[in-house]
């Protein structure tokens, strides 16, 4: 329960309509904290081949109409495949990407084995590695604090006292 005590009897005429606008800002600062420490914890948590992955993790909060919305992840195509992995398909199978044939010739010494590693991963699928989700339930218990503070603050600095 929250209480607001008000010391003059102006003071509440000239606060209360400047209350929804303070607590719209709190929260929007609430947001973007909540979304920096979400992405701090996804980069921690991403897998590491050539740290593509994980330098590409940023955040962004947009505000559209009364909805304030937070988001965190990867622009990169295979992003969704490394959280989710991917199932076996059927059918003909495209012929091994660029950062496949790279990653062969690193890992396995030869280019050309990119195809039985496509071919593999054609039959067995992909395993998942999440690094999304893990962050998100990590930073829970912070995110609920940072919001009770943010709003918090924006209470005390309408002029009331807790």
């Amino acid at each position: 329960m929250i209480r607001i005590i008000f010391k003059e009897k102006g003071e509440i005429t000239k606060t209360l309509p400047q209350l929804p606008q303070r607590l719209r800002n709190a929260i929007v600062k609430a947001m973007r904290e909540s979304a920096v420490l979400v992405q701090s914890y996804a980069k921690l948590y991403a897998p590491v081949f050539r740290g593509l992955l994980r330098v590409s993790i940023s955040q962004n909060v947009s505000e559209e109409g009364s909805r304030i919305t937070g988001e965190v992840g990867s622009g990169l195509a295979y992003a969704s495949v490394v959280e989710e992995g991917r199932n076996p398909w059927p059918g003909a199978m495209p012929p091994p990407s660029g950062d496949l044939k790279a990653w062969a010739r690193r890992k396995l010494g030869d280019e050309r084995l990119a195809f039985v590693v496509a071919r593999a991963i054609k039959r067995r699928g992909f395993r998942a590695q999440p690094y999304l989700r893990p962050a998100l339930l990590g930073a829970t218990p912070r995110i609920q604090t940072i919001f009770q503070t943010r709003i918090l603050e924006a209470l005390q600095q309408a002029g009331g006292t807790l």
